[in-house]
């Protein structure tokens, strides 16, 4: 039975729509990836705490909870896609580590933190660093070697 009618349009319609929602949330991933992680150069602030107590609020970390860690990577958006590459060794599934090691803070929420009130303490850093890659870029950090 042959199809006829707006049926196969429609279909060839949703196939598309689909392909391209899946396409966005790849690049979705990989900008949430920047939004979280990726600081370089790094903000200038008085002292670590405030700079942890700054970036979590600006990049939005902070809106609805206080999100517990956090590590921000300094160094160039370039280094940071070579490890899904030939900058990184692949250790399972889609997780690749470093070969170079990254200047980073990481920022850890303080005790009785709440949401527009957030405060934290940072540790600094440099150490190779473990992320999932999803089309040659890296959309998750791994806390495996992070201070």
């Amino acid at each position: 039975m042959a199809l006829r009618g707006p049926r196969p349009l429609l279909f060839l319609t949703l196939i598309l729509l689909a392909a391209g929602l899946a396409q966005l949330s790849e690049g979705a991933s990989y900008r949430q990836f920047v939004t979280q992680h990726f600081d370089n150069p790094k903000t200038s602030a008085a002292n670590d705490r405030l700079y942890c107590n700054l970036l979590m609020q600006r990049r939005g970390l902070t809106r609805f909870f206080c999100k517990r860690r956090n590590t921000f990577i300094h160094a160039p958006a370039g280094q940071l896609q070579a490890i899904c590459a030939h900058g990184g060794t692949h250790v399972s599934l889609n997780l690749y580590d470093s070969l170079e090691s990254f200047n980073v803070t990481t920022c850890r929420v303080l005790p009785r933190s709440r949401p527009g009130n957030c405060r934290y303490r940072a540790a600094i850093g440099n150490t190779k660093i473990r992320v999932a890659c999803v089309k040659g870029l890296p959309v998750h950090l791994e806390p495996t070697y992070l201070p």
